[in-house]
């Protein structure tokens, strides 16, 4: 094994590969005990580990947009284009990165990722350190530019169903408005939609920290099967507020919510099951909105107020407004993507 690499060889070396995602502990040591062997080789070595994060999740992110438009019927031709595609960027990539290191005028700023959903969309993501996110309709994931190296931070709007991988030394943080949820290695669920009322970190398994903006300390640890509910404070916030800005009106740890089925109410979304537990029309209007991509309008205030516990799975929008209906005989008008909702005895 040479004692000096060239960062031509390290981008390609498998087992330097598996030390930047922190794979395999010998690799690591190996190349931990490089460094310190060879200290001078440091600046190589970082800029050899920047570009295999970076390609990755060039990798990733192509790959991930291409599996939400390729149909099933012929998705194993697709599938040989995209590993085709996707092995001409990385070449690019690779090329252009050793076209231009040694041009100190060329500045490139720091590239941010971001993963995004749009309505009626959920999108399953894989990250370079393995962890596993289920991103939900009309939400946007983005990592941190350091992310892989420096830490594992990534900011949230909207919802997601997180399966980190532990790691003690980069430990995984989630910024969401308000609040940030400090893991090691754990499942759980985060709803923080902007300019929703309230927003919820659920634990399935493991622990996590909830730290509020601006402070050092955790505000609260929850345990498996609890949820850590804020309801935000959206009247008293400036329109030109950032989301750190947000304050809580109010806190709560409460238990996870299941249907009578057993089913769990906060992660159901990600099995495709859309699930209401004793919710008011109100409350699950956006629900029904990013979920079949409409957009409801109330004409009575009374509808608002109806209450509904349901499940459902395959049915389209106008089968579950037929369903709900039969609870209370609301009118409903559906034009293109604009559902109006009246109560029965309107005139």
């Amino acid at each position: 094994m040479p004692d000096r690499y060239e960062i031509e060889e390290l981008v390609i070396n498998d087992s330097f590969i598996n030390y930047c995602f922190n794979r395999n502990p010998s690799d690591t040591t190996h190349w931990k005990n490089y460094l310190t062997e060879h200290p001078e080789e440091a600046a190589t070595i970082a800029e050899a580990r920047e570009l295999v994060l970076g390609i990755s999740l060039m990798l990733i992110e192509t790959k991930e947009e291409e599996t939400v438009v390729i149909p099933m019927h012929s998705r194993r031709k697709n599938l040989q284009t995209l590993f085709a595609a996707a092995a001409i960027a990385a070449v690019i990539a690779v090329s252009t990165f050793f076209l231009f290191r040694n041009k100190p005028e060329v500045s490139v700023a720091p590239q941010l990722y971001a993963f995004t959903t749009a309505l009626a969309e959920k999108r399953t993501i894989k990250l370079p350190d393995s962890s596993t996110v289920i991103l939900n309709a009309g939400s946007e994931l983005l990592l941190d530019k350091d992310f892989g190296r420096e830490n594992r931070t990534v900011s949230l709007k909207g919802e997601a169903l997180f399966e980190v991988q532990h790691d003690a030394e980069k430990p995984f943080i989630v910024g969401v408005e308000g609040y940030d949820v400090k893991v090691l290695g754990t499942v759980f669920n985060v709803k923080a939609y902007p300019g929703d009322k309230k927003s919820e970190t659920s634990l399935i398994s493991g622990k996590v920290e909830i730290y509020l903006k601006h402070t050092a300390a955790a505000y609260k640890t929850l345990l498996p099967k609890e949820k850590f509910v804020i309801v935000k404070d959206l009247e008293a916030l400036p329109a030109s507020s950032a989301p750190a800005d947000i304050k809580p009106r109010s806190t709560a740890i409460m238990p996870l919510s299941y249907n009578r089925n057993l089913v769990n109410v906060e992660t159901a979304w990600s099995q495709n099951r859309l699930v209401f537990e004793n919710e008011t029309f109100s409350d699950i209007r956006q629900k029904l909105e990013r979920w079949f991509n409409v957009q409801i309008i109330f004409e009575d205030k009374i509808v608002e107020q109806y209450t509904f516990t349901a499940t459902f799975e395959k049915e389209d929008i106008n089968q579950v407004m037929k369903a709900l209906q039969a609870s209370y005989g609301f009118k409903y008008n559906i034009k293109g993507k604009e559902i109006k909702i009246s109560h029965q005895n309107r005139r």
